[in-house]
């Protein structure tokens, strides 16, 4: 075997290897697009998983609810061994009671007939705390895809800013390149020297941050997505205006506003759980009523002198037992419950009122953001073709010797920080349509 297959067969090998190893590392590599992004979120988000499980649970104490309707049967199986009986004295005579060992099997049912209205109002109370945990469970999902997108967004941002931050190591790179040859055949001096290089030194830092807001920004989406923080994410999109307001776009601030009285899941909630808490106080209320119920139970006991007993041996009983109970004075407990209980209602609409404001601020905020964002960029594309050809301008004439190095590097920084400021711009635009279809609760038409 010559030098050149050994070469090749040790390739092969350390390439399978490299294989195998990351096989068991369980390394994958993710390809995403913005929908991925918020197909995985609704799925896979543990904060949103923990949400659907406290939806599940209200489901079952909805169904408890339901199960006070119904009446409770017990059976009971009692044996007893006497250790002292009781013994009476009369007239001289002693007189023993009851016998060594009894035996008892009971079976009882037992029915609430009245009971202030309690069990109706505690169902009112669990399905509208149901829906409420529906409405919050819709909530969590905008929150969640929100939170999603604007991350993936943001390793696109950050991407962009890397490539930025690139080209600007390279194009001071190349002037520094450039005025060393001019410094070398006397054409440029100290001064243009010193400054190409603080110009190139001024870029090394900016390329670092970019290279670690990338990955930051890629390690909060995997957080998000629930996704090995080890796997690697490929993105699909680009930095590119996305229209995800649609026919939104056109709506007016006040039409936002009155949307948003329909559409906002914390809103709906807050008003289904107000509408719960009055439940409440009917439950205070009915404290003042009687409670009613019967009881009917089947009874065998066997007194037996020895612990050997048949079936023959025990006696049946028969009863039914109709009760009132009527606490007629308990201290005040039942006039204080009830006061309690309308404070708890008088809280949650305040609640509603402030949250009604507060909704209408977000709006506010989101959509001025959004506008502005809207309007500005469409300036910076302008003005970042206007410094990208002023750039290329300011290179050729110092080349020509027609113009000085301080030109050059004045053109740099303004072209670096006018395409920065582009990338920011297409960035809050996309973002802000996000936030603003998140305050008026119709974020989720995105994925409708």
């Amino acid at each position: 075997m010559n030098y050149g297959k050994f070469l090749k067969l040790i390739t092969v090998c350390v390439i399978l290897l490299s294989n195998v190893i990351c096989a068991q590392d369980g390394k994958n590599i993710i390809y995403l697009s913005w929908k991925n992004v918020v197909d995985i979120s609704l799925k896979d988000n543990l904060s949103l998983q923990s949400k659907r499980l406290d939806y599940e649970l209200q489901g079952l104490e909805t169904w408890k609810s339901l199960s006070y309707f119904l009446p409770s049967i017990n059976y009971q199986g009692i044996v007893q061994k006497n250790v002292e009986l009781p013994v009476f004295v009369f007239m001289g005579q002693r007189f023993v009671v009851g016998t060594p060992y009894n035996f008892q099997h009971s079976l009882s049912l037992t029915f609430p007939i009245l009971t202030g209205g309690s069990r109706w109002f505690n169902y009112q109370i669990q399905k509208n705390i149901k829906k409420s945990l529906s409405e919050e469970l819709l909530g969590k999902e905008e929150e969640t895809v929100l939170n999603a997108v604007q991350s993936y967004y943001a390793i696109i941002l950050s991407s962009e800013m890397t490539k930025t931050a690139e080209e600007a190591v390279n194009v001071a790179k190349q002037n520094l390149d450039q005025v060393e040859k001019f410094y070398k055949a006397g054409t440029a001096t100290e001064l243009d020297m010193q400054r190409a290089k603080a110009q190139y030194s001024s870029t090394l830092p900016m390329l670092e941050s970019a290279y670690s807001n990338r990955k930051l920004a890629s390690q909060r989406l995997k957080s998000l997505l629930t996704i090995p923080l080890t796997d690697s994410l490929v993105v699909l999109d680009e930095l590119d205006k996305e229209d995800f307001l649609k026919e939104f776009n056109d709506y007016s601030l006040e039409t936002l506003k009155q949307l948003s009285k329909e559409n906002r899941s914390d809103l709906k909630a807050l008003n289904l759980q107000h509408e719960a808490v009055k439940d409440g106080e009917k439950i205070a209320l009915g404290q003042f009523a009687p409670t009613v119920a019967v009881a009917a139970s089947v009874d065998h006991a066997a007194p037996m002198n020895s612990s050997k007993v048949t079936w023959s041996d025990y006696i049946r009983s028969k009863s039914i037992t109709l009760s009132v109970s009527w606490p007629l004075f308990e201290g005040g407990r039942r006039v204080l419950d009830y006061q309690m209980a309308k404070i708890r209602t008088d809280q949650l609409g305040l609640m509603i009122k402030q949250l009604e404001y507060g909704a209408d601020l977000e709006i506010e905020q989101s959509y001025y953001s959004y506008k502005e964002a809207s309007k500005n960029l469409q300036s910076l594309k302008d003005a970042l073709d206007q410094f990208k050809e002023s750039l290329r301008i300011s290179n050729l004439l110092y080349t020509q010797g027609m113009s000085n190095q301080l030109d050059v590097l004045n053109a740099q920084l303004l072209y670096t920080k006018s395409k920065t400021d582009y990338l920011q711009g297409v960035y809050s635009y996309n973002v802000n349509q996000l936030a603003l279809l998140k305050s008026v609760g119709l974020l989720d038409q995105i994925w409708k």
